[in-house]
């Protein structure tokens, strides 16, 4: 055996086994999580913890209480100016049009409440899971303590929604549903984008906001999750096992074209002379 083919076989036994090792892996992975074999992408931070009114069990011992915000604006003969404000934790963002409050005589001011709150004490919207807190965006003249009942133009709202454990049905299928006292809740027009965990909708009442995303189907047990994985990941193996091992026994001349040449067949000798000294075609002499 060469030289170069003694290093050939040592390299794919290397990659056999390097190859042996990374299924090891990603079988011990699978058992804890599908999200431990999910791929590091360089840039992408995972989003800033949901914080909760009223969190689930397995976060609450690190849960931190949500932020509301008390807004005033100076409100001109036009109505209220053009502002945009979030929540000191960034969950809740909302924006008034131009004049979307209107002029009041006597009034200086208005000024925009948000208040976290716990969804449960509130009516379930049917067909749909409440993704995060709901929140009461409110509104009041200034000085008279007035309520603002509507928003004009193309005031819009845009609300941090968490991961649920709970399946859902769509990761981008997120809505905003608004309601004046949580008896009942309308679903409004609204732009979902999952990658940032938001979603924004126009709003041109006061009252109640929260996030809404159909449910989806249950998911497989953890038991029945771990066998599909193990027998995913064995057959997985076999495949990329085998593969190798044909390529070392190719590689060490036992396949088609390898080998060692045929033994070599070696040309016959003379025959031996009989005893009467008579070759072969030789005819023989008749007796007189």
């Amino acid at each position: 055996m060469s030289r170069a083919r003694a290093n050939r076989r040592r390299a794919l036994a290397l990659g056999l086994a390097l190859a042996v090792v990374y299924l090891a892996g990603a079988s011990l992975s699978g058992r804890a999580s599908l999200l431990a074999r999910r791929p590091l992408l360089d840039g992408l931070a995972p989003p800033t913890p949901y914080r909760w009114v009223n969190p689930p069990a397995a976060l609450a011992a690190d849960n931190r209480p949500p932020s509301g915000i008390r807004f005033p604006l100076k409100l001109t003969a036009k109505g209220s100016q053009l502002s945009a404000f979030s929540t000191p934790d960034g969950q809740v963002n909302f924006v008034l049009s131009q004049g979307a409050v209107p002029p009041s005589r006597g009034q200086t001011q208005v000024l925009v409440t948000v208040e976290p709150l716990d969804p449960q004490q509130f009516a379930t919207p049917p067909g749909l899971l409440v993704a995060g807190n709901a929140y009461r965006i409110q509104a009041s003249y200034r000085p008279s303590g007035r309520k603002v009942s509507a928003f004009g133009g193309q005031s819009s709202v845009g609300l941090t929604y968490p991961l649920l454990s709970s399946p859902i049905a769509n990761s981008a299928g997120h809505v905003v549903l608004a309601s004046t006292a949580g008896q009942s809740w309308s679903q409004l027009p609204s732009t979902d984008a999952p990658g940032s965990h938001q979603v924004s909708a126009q709003l041109h009442k006061a009252g109640l906001v929260e996030v809404g995303v159909p449910p989806g189907a249950a998911k497989p047990s953890n038991k029945t999750r771990t066998t599909v994985l193990l027998i995913a990941s064995a057959v997985a193996g076999v495949i990329v096992v085998g593969a190798l091992l044909a390529r070392l026994f190719l590689a060490a001349g036992f396949g088609p074209g390898g080998g060692s040449p045929p033994p070599r067949r070696d040309r016959p000798g003379p025959r031996p002379v009989p005893p009467d000294g008579k070759g072969p075609g030789q005819s023989r002499r008749t007796r007189r």
